[in-house]
C-alpha cells in the first residue's frame, strides 16, 4: 500500500519534521533559554565550595554561555527542520495563526543568531562602550526569550490533538517562570541589603574591636557566613526550576508526538 507524498516526501516524513522542530524548540527554550538567562540574572555571585571560577572563568558565565549555546543549537536545528518540512518556502499570510508564528519564530532565530554575533565581537569590560553591549545583549536575550512563549502558545492553539493537555502544560509553564523569578528576585533583594556591605561603618568597627579574631580574618569569615546561605539558596531554586523545566518539556513533547 503506497503512501500519500506532498513535494516528494510522504506525509508521514513531513509530520517527523514537524514534531522534530516543535520538540527541539521546546527543548532549546523552556530548559535551556531559561536556565541560561537565570544564570546571567541571579548566578553571578555563585559558588561551589570555595570555588568561584571554572577553567579560568566565573561558574555563573561558564554555565551561563555553555546552556545558550546549546540553546542556539537547538534554534538552529529546529529551524532547519521546519524548513526541510516546507521545503524552504515561508508560511503565506492566509495562513493565519501560523504565518504568525513564523514571523515570531523568524525574530527569536535572529536574535538568537544576533546573541552569537555579539558574543564573538563583544568590547573588552573596561572598555567605555561595554555598556552598550550589555544593554544590547540583555535586551536581545530578553526580546527572544519574552517572544518564545507566545510563539509556543499559538501554534498549539492551531493543534488538532491533545489541544487541551498542551495549553494546561504551556499555562503552567509561563506560571512557574513567573514564580521562579520573583523568588529569585526575593532572594537577591533581601540577601543585598542583609550584605555585610550594608552594615553600617559604626557596627562593623564594633565587631570588629571587640572580637578576638584579626579584623582581616573576622571580616572574611562573615562575608562567607552572609554569602553561604543565598549561595545555597540560589543554587537549590535553580535545580528546582531545571527539574521543572524538565518535567514540564517531557508531558509536552510526548503530546507533540501523539
Amino acid at each position: 500500500m503506497s503512501t500519500a507524498t506532498v513535494n516528494g516526501r510522504s506525509r508521514e516524513e513531513k509530520h517527523i519534521l514537524k514534531n522534530a522542530h516543535g520538540t527541539v524548540m521546546v527543548i532549546g527554550w523552556m530548559i535551556f533559554a531559561s536556565t541560561g538567562i537565570l544564570f546571567a540574572r541571579y548566578g553571578r555571585s555563585l559558588h561551589i565550595g570555595n570555588k568561584q571560577k571554572f577553567l579560568g572563568e566565573s561558574i555563573w558565565f561558564q554555565g551561563h554561555r555553555f546552556i545558550l549555546f546549546l540553546a542556539t543549537l537547538a534554534t538552529l536545528l529546529g529551524f532547519l527542520l521546519i524548513l526541510a518540512e516546507v521545503n524552504g518556502e515561508w508560511i503565506k499570510l492566509r495562513e493565519g495563526l501560523t504565518f504568525v508564528h513564523s514571523v515570531l519564530g523568524g525574530i527569536i532565530v535572529c536574535c538568537a543568531l544576533l546573541q552569537v554575533s555579539m558574543a564573538l565581537f563583544r568590547c573588552h569590560p573596561d572598555s567605555p562602550f561595554r555598556f552598550v553591549y550589555n544593554w544590547c545583549h540583555r535586551a536581545t536575550g530578553f526580546l527572544a526569550f519574552l517572544l518564545s512563549v507566545p510563539t509556543i502558545f499559538i501554534i498549539i492553539v492551531k493543534w488538532k490533538a491533545n489541544r487541551a493537555g498542551l495549553i494546561v502544560i504551556m499555562s503552567l509553564w509561563s506560571a512557574w517562570v513567573l514564580i521562579i523569578v520573583v523568588l529569585l528576585e526575593i532572594v537577591r533583594l533581601y540577601f543585598s541589603r542583609m550584605s555585610p556591605i550594608a552594615y553600617s561603618k559604626e557596627t562593623r568597627e564594633y565587631e570588629l574591636t571587640n572580637s578576638n579574631l584579626p579584623p582581616t580574618l573576622m571580616l572574611q569569615q562573615t562575608e562567607e557566613t552572609h554569602n553561604r546561605l543565598p549561595n545555597n539558596i540560589i543554587l537549590m531554586l535553580f535545580f528546582v526550576h531545571m527539574i521543572v523545566a524538565i518535567a514540564l518539556s517531557i508531558p509536552l513533547i510526548v503530546l507533540i508526538w501523539n
